[in-house]
């Protein structure tokens, strides 16, 4: 190719979330000529930290918010940040003295504790029986967090660590006695254990009686036992795909923002990597004058289902939030959404295409292991987000301040201000989270096997040289960098 505005190199990486940048590492660090193109003017998709621009009467002031993701429990646990060491890049992550707490009303919460012994695991619980129901489950993927990680992680076209993945169906197994479509969870855990794996289950975004739903809860569930935990970045999420440029720019390998690509044409490299959703890719190679196989397979990238979807409400808090159960005062990830049986009733609706009365929503108090987010009057950024169908253009903010109210009595007296980022506005910051669809496709069975479609190599697309690297493929969604390591595997390896 030639002309003016192509560019060149080795390797060109479209996109520079978590997977981009592995991507560009690895083939940098290989010796490859490297270029990371960004259409935002910030780097980090859906992992970035920004001011809190924009907030009613400048509340946001001298605040950073996380537009998307805010915890990661995958930071120190996938197989490429292992390899990494944020630590050793300057980013630390602290886990919080309560790990995931489950308030609901009326009563107190379920907590799930930083050292998760058989003592401390009891009194979160609230009983010795929930906690040996809780072990009864997830005790063996506990035991093997870091493996089951890897196993869950994997290409899906290699052999995973087979201990683990004995683990993980035997788990499996457990949550549903009566088999996948007797709907949600057995008796094996007690109600509360029942109520907290719903919710980390829900993360999914998909019905809760989905064998997906529960492998992510099964898989997510056993990051709580993994040394670092369900842990927060100081700085935010943005410090991680900082470190992650930084080590791209000391490899060699160059970055540029607020470049946009369109098509293939724009590029002349021995292998591209898009490190966007399906639908993105999909518009690219239509717009690239593609052979007729191509062109099939470019629209059935476009038309890949999406998943639920969330709609962000960003608070500003004139201090700490009011819990009744002040344990959560130590919390950093708080769940929202009654009892399992009404989370799953909010997700069927989601699943549905339709609003729950009362969503699934979740919680972040970043400044619990950071204090610096706190501004010197007392100001802080709580973090949430509310479950809803994909493209709802519905407000969110008196859904999430009513499930905090009922827990955190005298709330709206804190909230300085508030700002929801509907579902269909989610694309504005980051053009892969269509409608909202932060999973960046739809997560159930089929939607984890055959990724974003069903293909002999689920990161090859059809064009020679022309890879897919993104939540949209396996292994789904997250900050774990696991499909750009799979990328760079295949193009350094060939």
């Amino acid at each position: 190719m030639s002309g003016p505005g192509v560019v060149r190199a080795d390797v060109v990486v479209v996109g520079s979330g978590p997977n981009g940048l592995a991507a560009a590492l690895l083939c940098a660090r290989a010796g490859l000529q490297v270029v990371v193109l960004e259409a935002e003017d910030t780097i980090g998709g859906g992992c970035r930290t920004l001011p809190m621009d924009g907030m009613p009467h400048d509340a946001g002031a001298d605040l950073m918010v996380d537009p998307c993701s805010a915890v990661h429990p995958m930071g120190g646990a996938s197989p490429f940040f292992r390899g990494f060491d944020l630590a050793a890049h300057g980013v630390q992550m602290v886990t919080p003295p309560v790990q995931l707490a489950h308030a609901l009303p009326g009563r107190d919460a379920i907590v799930f504790p930083a050292d998760p012994s058989p003592g401390t695991l009891a009194e979160g619980l609230g009983s010795e029986a929930e906690a040996r129901a809780w072990w009864r489950v997830m005790g063996q993927v506990a035991e093997q967090s870091l493996d089951v990680v890897a196993a869950a992680l994997s290409d899906q076209r290699s052999v995973p660590p087979v201990a683990a993945t004995a683990a993980l169906a035997a788990a499996f197994a457990r949550a549903h006695p009566r088999g996948v479509m007797s709907g949600i969870l057995g008796d094996s855990f007690g109600p509360d254990g029942r109520t907290l794996f719903s919710g980390i289950s829900s993360h999914a975004i998909t019905s809760l009686s989905s064998p997906a739903a529960t492998g992510v809860g099964l898989v997510l569930g056993s990051l709580l036992h993994s040394p670092l935990g369900w842990a927060l970045p100081v700085g935010g999420s943005g410090a991680i795909t900082a470190a992650l440029a930084a080590a791209v720019r000391d490899a060699g390998g160059e970055i540029r923002t607020g470049t946009r690509v369109g098509s293939l044409a724009q590029l002349d490299a021995r292998d591209i990597v898009f490190n966007t959703s399906s639908r993105i890719l999909g518009e690219i190679l239509l717009a690239s004058s593609p052979s007729p196989a191509v062109e099939r397979r470019a629209r059935r990238l476009t038309s890949a289902p999406v998943g639920g979807a969330a709609a962000k409400v960003d608070l500003v808090l004139s201090g700490p939030v009011p819990w009744r159960d002040q344990r959560l005062a130590g919390a950093g990830t708080v769940h929202l959404g009654g009892d399992s049986r009404a989370i799953a009733a909010a997700e069927r609706e989601v699943a549905a295409g339709r609003h729950a009365d009362r969503p699934m929503v979740l919680v972040s108090q970043p400044w619990v292991t950071d204090p610096g987010r706190i501004a010197a009057d007392g100001r802080r950024p709580l973090w949430t987000y509310a479950h809803v169908p994909a493209f709802s253009e519905q407000d969110q903010t008196e859904q999430v301040l009513s499930a905090l109210e009922a827990v955190a009595p005298g709330v709206r007296d804190v909230v300085v201000a508030a700002r929801c980022t509907p579902a269909a506005r989610m694309g504005d910051h980051n053009a892969n989270y269509t409608g909202g669809d932060i999973a960046a496709g739809r997560v159930d069975l089929r939607g984890l096997v055959a990724r974003p479609v069903a293909r002999v190599d689920p990161f090859a697309t059809g064009v020679p040289g022309v890879w897919h690297a993104s939540g949209s493929t396996p292994p789904g969604p997250g900050v774990h960098g696991m499909a750009g390591q799979h990328v760079a595997d295949r193009i350094i390896g060939g």
